[in-house]
């Protein structure tokens, strides 16, 4: 018999919630992408490529997706799957910031969700 644990479970609710709100903020912010780039522009910065707005909202479609897979729990090897294919998706994000704007400390607080749930994952039957 097939058991998540609550943690995936819960885990897997907040990633839902994330997610969504994220997708959400990805579609606004290339909706806005014209706009932003003129406010950069005044602050004497450089507008983030369009690279960078289509890999949020591929993250954040992503996000979504490996939540409602935890969500459903059909087999621990999928869901296990996806717990990996999300966490290299996160460092492959935090790379990037890094690279692109410098390493902070408040970067490491986006790993927490998904090693929870990859913990979730290792917890279920």
């Amino acid at each position: 018999m097939k058991k998540k644990s609550k943690l995936l479970h819960v885990v897997s609710i907040i990633i839902i919630v994330f997610g969504a709100l994220a997708v959400i903020s990805s579609l606004f912010s290339i909706l806005m992408r014209d706009m932003m780039d003129a406010s950069f522009e005044m602050l004497g910065m450089t507008p983030p490529s369009t690279v960078y707005y289509v890999w949020g909202l591929v993250l954040a479609c992503f996000e979504l997706a490996a939540g409602i897979i935890g969500v459903v729990y059909k087999s621990k090897k999928s869901v296990f799957i996806t717990a990996v294919i999300y966490i290299a998706a996160i460092l492959a994000d935090l790379i990037y910031a890094t690279v692109t704007s410098g390493f902070s400390v408040t970067y490491i607080i986006s790993l927490v969700l998904p090693l929870l749930y990859l913990w979730g994952v290792y917890q279920s039957e």
